[in-house]
């Protein structure tokens, strides 16, 4: 019997304990709660986006660039595109544009904050996903101020958490569409002037030609010295074609980079062809085309000269055509991501947590009991003894 006590002794203690706890739950939790209603309330608002499938129009360059078998990386365009709007939404430039587009210096949020550390507070707080599908979400958590009930600072930042994730997506797509409209008024500006110089030297060629027939009465060719000009022509137009491309690539690409090396390697394959066309035909044995160096000098300056003449009104109507491409991407104003969720203020606040705040306190008072209990009980006996 003298072994039973001991239990019956520690079961009578949680029993008389039993209305001090629940007093002591009380207590706690109705002080957590009250708590809680003073600390700063947390909204996290989220919108997604996904990079349009419109693409820039270029000079040419990428569609020659997408059908050389040159590995250009395994990563596709539209997670490459995602990766560089990540970065964009987490830089400085943008943020601030945020702030000044939403005022929010003036914000009773961010009382007594200057600027640069509004900045600082909304990167701190904004959160940008890439996933694999090319998507990017930008999540935004906004604190209010102490005492949000009282001050009404609560929906605030329930409504400021939407309104500056939605911002960042607005500033992304304007700086997207700036960038691409500065570099197709920078591309057609370059075209432009080597347009000017080319219709320049057409019209040099054009008065050499004409005084070249005055004063030699040369009319026509023959179908051979047409063949070979069409030939000359052909390879000509390529060749000036490539050393464009090479021009314009420079100014976006490296000069080690792989989309260089496979337009120089081009450009030295034209000109051999182009020599060998001199020297008469591409192959040997080609009986069609006769080498320059047996063509009477009088028709062999004629052809040069015609021959040069067509590669310039060749270069000149592509050069038209490209410009026009990029008048084309300076005026329009096309989105350049697409919208898969706006976003809008949250219904609940992500802190402070109150029911886990609860669930937590009463565990914790639960297990102060746990150990007070048979600690006083134990007291008690020797006390008693």
């Amino acid at each position: 019997m003298a072994s039973i006590k001991p239990d019956n002794s520690l079961a009578s203690a949680y029993r008389a304990s039993f209305c001090l706890y629940w007093r002591v739950c009380a207590v706690a939790v109705g002080v957590v709660l009250l708590v809680t209603l003073f600390v700063p309330y947390r909204y996290r608002s989220y919108t997604s986006i996904m990079p349009s499938d419109e693409k820039e129009t270029t000079t040419g360059l990428s569609a020659l660039l997408q059908s050389s078998p040159l590995s250009l990386g395994s990563m596709s365009g539209s997670s490459k595109q995602s990766l560089v709007y990540a970065e964009l939404l987490q830089s400085r430039s943008l943020v601030e544009k945020v702030v000044d587009s939403l005022k929010l210096t003036d914000s009773e949020l961010f009382a007594g904050l200057t600027r640069d550390e509004i900045v600082e507070n909304i990167q701190d707080h904004m959160d940008v996903e890439t996933r694999k599908t090319g998507s990017v979400v930008i999540t935004v958590e906004v604190a209010s101020a102490w005492l949000p009930l009282l001050n009404g600072t609560a929906e605030q930042a329930r409504e400021a958490s939407a309104r500056i994730a939605n911002a960042a997506r607005q500033v992304l797509d304007k700086l997207n569409r700036d960038r691409a409209t500065t570099k197709a008024r920078t591309t057609r500006a370059y075209i432009e002037r080597v347009l000017a110089r080319t219709k320049l030297e057409i019209d040099s060629l054009q008065g050499k030609k004409q005084e070249f027939q005055t004063e030699n009465k040369v009319i026509a060719l023959d179908e051979q010295m047409v063949a070979l000009v069409n030939n000359a022509v052909t390879i000509g137009t390529e060749l000036a074609t490539a050393e464009l491309e090479l021009s314009l690539a420079k100014q976006d690409f490296a000069r080690n980079s792989p989309q260089i090396e496979y337009l120089e390697k081009k450009i030295s394959t034209l000109k051999s062809q182009y020599d060998k066309v001199q020297k008469g035909g591409l192959v040997q044995g080609d009986e069609f085309s006769i080498p320059f160096n047996k063509v009477p000098a009088l028709t062999r300056t004629y052809t040069n000269l015609l021959r040069d003449l067509k590669i310039k009104e060749q270069i000149n109507v592509y050069l038209e055509t490209q410009r026009m491409e990029q008048v084309i991407q300076e005026a329009r104003d096309i989105p350049s991501l697409v919208v898969l969720d706006v976003a809008v203020p949250p219904k609940k606040r992500s802190s402070p947590p109150r029911l886990l705040a609860v669930i937590v306190t009463m565990l914790l008072v639960t297990l102060g009991f746990v150990i007070a209990v048979p600690v006083k009980n134990s007291l008690t006996v020797q006390r008693d003894q």
